[in-house]
């Protein structure tokens, strides 16, 4: 049959969004019960993890042998890393939340239908987000080329995203703890943080690069064996792009920009700071008159 439906991977595939979308109205249902906000990060995690475990031993398939099966290099690879980043992140998001709350949700989550659309949102980014590794594992391991050189850069430019939102996120949260406070009035310009103003959302932006680099290698040997539809490892490619154009244009530094310069308004360092330290890209400072 010509519906992609019928394609091995989207066979996986389709359940495995099921799961996100699911985790997300069970998420939205409790948190809109108790007007909290608390919940969001650790549903979208959980999302990442429960797709990638879908995905990877696809427990409702036919034959219950399932969690014997073999995997492929590739696979465990894409997965582990997926695993680490999520769990790491989801804590780190959590924690965080429970400690400052989110000030994206002070309104909303008292309105149960336009609370639902973060949620929503929150869903599709997991799923457009993981779709290379979730395809990646769709594909049976015996039909994975073996591991080269492309693989190998992925985990390296993977290992150096994460390395830079980790340390990132460590330099700040100390920088913070040590202010006190004088958060309100003060901002972190050491570190990773001297050659750009968001560090952490660069780092993450390339290791979803590096996790596609990673996931991909697989796909062309999969569209001509018909395991994988043509225009579906494409749509894979928009995954970084997809994370990198959201962090950058829409919800991430956009808005933490609009919050720094409107809290910093009348802290000179900071304009200072500002004009000097790239946005995104990791620069050294330039000088400016």
């Amino acid at each position: 049959m010509d519906s992609t439906y019928f394609f091995p991977s989207t066979r996986v595939l389709l359940p495995t969004l099921l799961a996100d979308f699911s985790i997300q109205l069970a998420g939205w249902s409790l948190a809109a019960l108790m007007q909290t906000e608390k919940f969001y990060d650790l549903a979208g995690s959980a999302s990442f993890l429960m797709c990638t475990y879908f995905s990877l031993f696809n427990p409702w398939a036919e034959d219950t042998t399932s969690l014997g099966r073999s995997f492929h290099p590739r696979q465990i690879l894409a997965s582990g890393t997926t695993v680490v980043w999520a769990c790491y992140l989801g804590f780190f998001l959590c924690k965080r939340a429970i400690r400052h709350g989110d000030r994206r949700f002070d309104k909303v989550k008292k309105m149960p239908g336009k609370f639902l659309g973060y949620w929503i949102i929150q869903g599709v980014w997991v799923a457009l987000t993981a779709l290379p590794v979730c395809l990646t594992n769709s594909i049976p391991a015996e039909d994975h080329p073996a591991i080269g050189a492309q693989d190998i850069l992925g985990l390296v430019v993977w290992g150096m995203g994460f390395a830079f939102e980790v340390v990132a996120n460590y330099q700040k949260q100390r920088w913070r703890k040590d202010i006190g406070k004088n958060y309100k009035q003060s901002f972190i310009s050491h570190g990773l943080w001297s050659l750009s103003r968001h560090p952490n959302y660069f780092g993450e932006c390339v290791l979803w690069f590096g996790s596609y680099l990673l996931s991909s290698s697989a796909f062309s040997v999969a569209v001509e064996d018909q395991i994988l539809p043509h225009w579906m490892s494409r749509l894979a490619l928009f995954s970084p792009i997809f994370v990198t154009c959201l962090i950058t244009r829409v919800s991430g530094i956009p808005l933490l920009e609009r919050e720094n310069d409107r809290r910093l308004k009348d802290v000179v360092a900071y304009w200072k700071y500002k004009k000097e330290t790239s946005m995104f890209v990791p620069i050294w400072p330039r000088s400016v008159e």
